[in-house]
């Protein structure tokens, strides 16, 4: 369910990263909707399920697992150096840029970095466990 909040009802926490206050100095004008974090993962599973069909003619099935995750910024970010050094670039501007790091031994352990309208990102990665500390930010 969506809710609308203006002024002093809007809290100043659990603000999706990106997504914060850009008039903090208006407080009586300001107003804010409240998204669910679900909507963020479907959008973003959705995405990365789109871009490995397209790209590499596969499905994400068991024993693969797409997981989703949020960091507060790039520089807590471990997936950075991996992103910057070889990720691909998926683009379709300004709404959305994908940045893809697959790993050679298998071609569907993935992570993927989704920013939307140049305002935030959202990160998923694809495991054939679920478990996406075993990846490195190494490669």
């Amino acid at each position: 369910m969506k809710q609308a909040l203006v002024g002093d009802q809007i809290p100043d926490h659990g603000i999706f990263p990106g997504l914060g206050d850009r008039w903090p100095d208006i407080s009586g004008e300001r107003s804010a909707i409240l998204v669910p974090k679900k909507h963020f993962e479907r959008i973003t599973e959705k995405i990365v399920r789109g871009i490995i069909y397209v790209e590499d003619g596969r499905l994400v099935q068991q024993p693969y697992k797409i997981e989703f995750f949020v960091f507060a910024d790039d520089a807590t970010n471990p997936w950075m150096a991996a992103f910057d050094r070889c990720g691909k670039v998926y683009a379709r501007e300004p709404g959305i840029v994908v940045r893809r790091v697959v790993a050679e031994d298998d071609g569907l352990t993935s992570l993927f970095e989704v920013k939307f309208w140049r305002q935030f990102k959202t990160y998923a990665s694809v495991t054939a466990d679920g478990d996406a500390d075993t990846l490195s930010a190494d490669g």
